[in-house]
């Protein structure tokens, strides 16, 4: 009788190694069952992502298409398979329900052979001995780790900010728990009038809440839109019914044993049932300190999402890229699938990306790329405004650095493009080209 060949195999959850023609019933160092064994290929490397938003998922599918026969885990804290976490407020709005947000079906993990692990929260890393130890206890081993664990919502340190009824919104779970209070009229203030806050304001003014727009800054999308743009953006918002105070800074959020109101310093008392800040993300970025990364805002990393630890990438909302963080869908995605290459050994390169942005949920049409306001003598801005329109057009020695497209976004994809490719419009410019013929231009 043909005796099968001993194979190698290694325990996933602690890297504890057999010989066997099958694996061991239960791993002798850490307990698990023989479903956690693997067969271990001669020179596999062992691949580690904390974090399944889209830049872990990017680097996990960059990952697998460069190396098959690395073992590749995928750490999510969160109990739902990787969502559209940008989609969270059209979830909001009605407009998908929650089977429409997964990045990929669960079929898609296992056929690239991911090892999908949900409801695992990393709380340590040791990069001399090249493992991950989880809150409930099991470590990872890795020989390349990709830290995409995100970002988490800043919260201002107002007064009331940890009364019942006040939250941000970042996962399903706070969608959830948003739309539940939101199944009746109820009265609602968004502190914070970028994209996240109006887009949420929208989304539950459609399900029939009562909501006011709480900015501090003297205009809304003060990242996206110059004060012109904002002040046309302002008036559709409210013609929607939603109220907006900008320039107003938060005194206090005010109730007893839940919260009541939002009071504005030299302003009225909102009523609130419910109140929902956005007032920006921290990137999460204690895993990076507990390794002796080199962190600023973010974990610092190079062309090739390198991290100061040669075994260590990171990716999306928690790194740091030539001095800028992103905080955007786009770039992420960019970010991982860059980080996932080059943790397989294969070229990648992040040359960055000028943020962009659009506005969902609220039926307005806005684009925005790149800068919108001159900051150099030689800089030409042109622009087209009318009652309900704006286009604005920023160029710098000739090149297109940025744009404001509201009301009418049709020309986004070729303004992105002339942007991305950094192309020179001198000789238009030097014969005095309009705003308006600049549109006509673009759509040629």
């Amino acid at each position: 009788m043909n005796q099968l060949p001993d194979k190698k195999w290694v325990c996933n959850v602690c890297g504890f190694s057999s010989t066997g023609a099958e694996p061991p019933e239960s791993c002798p160092q850490c307990g698990t069952d023989r479903d956690h064994f693997e067969e271990a290929h001669p020179g596999a490397k062992r691949y580690l992502i904390i974090g399944a938003g889209v830049a872990g998922v990017s680097a996990a599918e960059a990952i697998r298409q460069s190396d098959p026969e690395g073992s590749l885990v995928l750490l999510s804290e969160e109990p739902e398979p990787p969502y559209f976490r940008m989609n969270l407020t059209r979830y909001l709005a009605g407009e998908l329900d929650s089977s429409k947000l997964d990045l990929h079906p669960r079929t898609w993990f296992l056929d690239k052979r991911i090892e999908l692990r949900l409801n695992s929260k990393a709380v340590d890393i040791d990069p001399r001995e090249r493992r991950v130890v989880l809150s409930d206890g099991r470590v990872f081993p890795y020989d390349t780790l990709i830290l995409t664990n995100g970002s988490s919502p800043f919260v201002p340190p107002f007064p009331g900010a940890n009364l019942p009824g006040v939250q941000t919104l970042r996962t399903l779970r706070d969608a959830n728990q948003i739309l539940e209070v939101c199944s009746k009229p109820v009265d609602v203030v968004c502190i914070g009038g970028g994209l996240l806050g109006l887009e949420t304001a929208g989304a539950i003014s459609k399900r029939g809440a009562r909501v006011s727009v709480v900015e501090s800054l003297p205009w809304l999308l003060p990242r996206q839109l110059d004060q012109a743009a904002s002040a046309i953006l302002q008036q559709k918002i409210e013609a929607m019914g939603i109220k907006v105070y900008t320039a107003a800074k938060t005194q206090a959020l005010v109730g007893s044993d839940h919260v009541t109101g939002v009071q504005l310093e030299g302003g009225p008392l909102l009523p609130a049932d419910l109140v929902i800040i956005s007032a920006g993300v921290s990137a999460n970025l204690d895993l990076a300190r507990k390794a002796g990364l080199s962190v600023n805002r973010g974990i610092l990393v190079d062309d090739s999402m390198r991290s100061s630890d040669p075994h260590i990438f990171a990716a999306g909302d928690v790194c740091e890229h030539q001095g800028r963080m992103y905080g955007l869908w786009l770039p992420a995605k960019a970010q991982g699938g860059v980080a996932g290459l080059a943790a397989a050994g294969m070229p990648g390169v992040f040359a960055g990306d000028p943020p962009s942005a659009r506005l969902k949920v609220l039926g307005i049409d806005l684009f925005s790329i790149g800068q919108f306001t001159p900051s150099e003598s030689a800089d030409v801005l042109l622009v087209d405004k009318t009652e309900s329109a704006y286009a604005s057009f920023l160029f710098r020695s000739g090149v297109l650095v940025g744009s404001i497209l509201l009301g009418d976004a049709s020309l986004a994809a070729p303004v992105k493009s002339a942007a991305d490719a950094h192309q020179d419009f001198s000789a238009e410019l030097a014969r005095g080209i309009s705003a308006a013929a600049f549109k006509e231009l673009l759509k040629a």
